[in-house]
């Protein structure tokens, strides 16, 4: 029995969400040694996350406003290793 795959494939991509698209980023930067930045990351924020919506949508009618956010950031370190004696007890 033969399929026609190209039928399958095209319906299945109209009906595909774009919501895991970012509709704006929050970019994080350095200063490198050559007295320039670099950037050291970003976090993607979407329209479909109502938090990050209410953000987009408020740094959209003002970009300065990411001072704003730097001010009220909190940073935190957490290593990916596992401490000594964090396993199971068993």
């Amino acid at each position: 029995m033969a399929f026609n795959t190209a039928v399958a494939t095209s319906s299945t991509a109209n009906t595909q969400s774009d919501s895991w698209k970012a509709q704006g980023f929050l970019n994080f930067y350095l200063p490198s040694q050559d007295g320039k930045r670099k950037k050291l990351g970003a976090i993607g924020l979407k329209l479909a996350k109502p938090n990050e919506k209410a953000l987009l949508e408020w740094l959209n009618e003002d970009p300065s406003r990411a001072q704003v956010i730097l001010s009220k950031l909190v940073i935190e370190y957490q290593s990916a290793q596992p401490a000594d004696g964090t396993g199971f007890a068993l």
